[in-house]
């Protein structure tokens, strides 16, 4: 079986339908979005990268670069895509990204992209004098993911007391 790469993860989203308005800039940018809040929780979660592959600080947020191109470019194959089978793991990861991230559209996860400190960083060291982007000087360092996970613990945790047996209990009750 060969190793899993980030385009499983995309075919996931796409095959749950979380790329929308489908085959438009906006599909494209949730999806991104959606796989960046993937990998930080399995960082949060399990403390290990979902994928290997790095993002880009673009202007829109965090951007897995082959994927936004098969997106744009080539969206039949990626729909097509035939990838590995996911482990159960990668699967919690995943829906607890569609559970937690997945309702919301691309313009408000591409702003809560905007609050991580390497990407206003890599952002930065991406522009020239000459208003042109360089997009070797954009690649984030999966490293630099581990540095601001607290906010996504806090996400987690808020996500689990919402939907434990006591919280739910309490919803129930009438006043």
């Amino acid at each position: 079986m060969k190793k899993t790469n980030v385009l499983d993860y995309a075919k996931w989203f796409l095959d749950n339908n979380l790329d929308t308005p489908r085959n438009t800039f906006k599909g494209n940018m949730k999806l991104q979005k959606l796989l960046f809040f993937a990998q930080l929780i399995s960082l949060a979660k399990n403390n290990k990268l979902l994928f290997d592959e790095e993002f880009c600080a673009f202007e829109n947020g965090m951007v897995m670069e082959n994927v936004r191109l098969e997106y744009k470019n080539n969206l039949s194959k990626l729909l097509n895509y035939s990838g590995n089978d996911l482990s159960e793991d990668d699967l919690e990861i995943l829906e607890l990204t569609k559970n937690i991230y997945g309702s919301e559209d691309a313009d408000t996860l591409s702003n809560m992209t905007h609050q991580f400190e390497y990407w206003k960083k890599y952002l930065s060291l991406s522009n020239n004098q000459f208003d042109y982007k360089d997009k070797r000087k954009s690649i984030v360092p999966n490293k630099e993911l581990e540095k601001e996970l607290d906010n996504i613990r806090d996400v987690l945790d808020a996500y689990k007391i919402m939907n434990s047996e006591e919280f739910k209990s309490m919803e129930e009750l009438d006043y």
